[in-house]
């Protein structure tokens, strides 16, 4: 059985302050909600099932 001892704890990447003023950066990109994301998909998908239904190969 594994012995659990206490000492100095290493701190992972995911802690370290880099990444943390990443994830804060607010960026000047569009603000997209994901209900528009998935209606783009689904009439993206509709759309090539109507071109591939009308037109032969």
């Amino acid at each position: 059985m594994v012995k659990l001892t206490r000492g100095p704890s290493v701190a992972g990447p995911s802690s370290s302050l880099g990444i943390v003023r990443f994830f804060d950066a607010d960026t000047s990109g569009p603000k997209l909600t994901p209900e528009f994301v998935i209606g783009i998909a689904i009439a993206l998908i509709a759309i090539v099932l109507v071109v591939r239904a009308i037109t032969p190969i």
